[in-house]
C-alpha cells in the first residue's frame, strides 16, 4: 500500500488531532524499528480512517517502511494495530508462502539491502524511492523453512532488544521523577552561573602531540 500524496483535505475532512483517535503514522513516527514521536503525530477519526484505508486494515507481520526523509526506516507489526498510513510511508505486505516476515525484516534493514534501495533512490535535497522502483529489486531468499529458523533468532533478539529500551525508558522516566521531588522543589542556597561552576578552554587535544595515548587534564 502507498498513500503518497493523500491529506484528510483530498477527502473532504482534516485531523481530529486527538491523542485519543486513531494514529495516523508517517516517515517522521518510524525510526531504528520503533515507532516514536506519537505525541507529535496527526489522529483521524473513524469515518477519515474508513475512507484513507480503503485497500483494507494493517496485519500483524505487514512490514511499515519510509519511503523519503528518511529513505529506508521500517517497523515490524507484531500485534494488532489500527492506524492510518500516512505521508511517505509503504506498507510491504508479504507472499507468507515466499518470505518470512521476520526474516525479511531483518534483510531490509542490511547494510546489502540499504545499498540496493539507494541505488533506485531519487532527488538531489530529499532522496527517496517510488513504490515502482522498490518493486524492483532484486533480493535473495532461502527456503522457507530456512527463513523461519533464522527468522525466529532475530525475533527473540529483537524481542529482547525491545524489552531493554523499555527498561531504559522507565529509568529515566524515573530519574526525572526523581529530580523533580528532590532538586526542583528545594530553596536554591545561591544562584550561580555555569562559568562559575565549572573551568572552560577553548584548547583542543592534538592526538600527534600525545602518541603515548594518555589524555591530559586541560584546565
Amino acid at each position: 500500500m502507498d498513500y503518497r500524496g493523500k491529506t484528510p483535505k483530498k477527502l473532504g475532512m482534516d485531523w481530529t488531532e486527538n491523542s485519543r483517535d486513531i494514529l495516523a503514522i508517517s516517515a517522521k513516527n518510524i525510526k531504528n524499528g520503533r515507532l516514536i514521536n506519537k505525541d507529535k503525530a496527526h489522529y483521524g477519526d473513524e469515518n477519515l480512517y474508513k475512507k484513507w484505508m480503503k485497500d483494507g486494515d494493517i496485519k500483524v507481520g505487514d512490514i511499515l517502511m519510509t519511503s523519503e526523509a528518511p529513505l529506508g526506516e521500517s517497523y515490524l507489526i507484531t500485534k494488532p494495530l489500527k492506524a492510518i498510513l500516512s505521508q511517505r510511508t509503504f506498507l510491504i505486505r508479504l507472499n507468507k508462502e515466499l518470505a518470512d516476515p521476520w526474516f525479511f525484516y531483518s534483510l531490509i534493514q542490511s547494510p546489502m539491502f540499504k545499498m540496493k534501495l539507494l541505488a533506485k533512490a531519487t532527488g538531489t535535497t530529499v532522496i527517496g524511492i517510488k513504490q515502482k522502483e522498490l518493486r524492483k529489486i532484486i533480493v535473495d531468499l532461502p527456503s522457507l523453512n530456512i527463513q523461519k529458523k533464522i527468522g525466529y533468532y532475530f525475533k527473540v533478539i529483537d524481542q529482547k532488544i525491545r524489552l531493554n529500551n523499555q527498561i531504559n525508558d522507565n529509568l529515566v522516566e524515573l530519574i526525572n521523577l526523581i529530580y523533580l521531588k528532590f532538586c526542583a522543589d528545594f530553596p536554591a542556597k545561591e544562584k550561580v552561573s555555569l562559568d562559575d561552576v565549572f573551568n572552560t578552554s577553548t584548547k583542543t587535544f592534538n592526538v600527534n602531540e600525545n602518541k603515548n595515548g594518555r589524555l591530559q587534564e586541560i584546565t
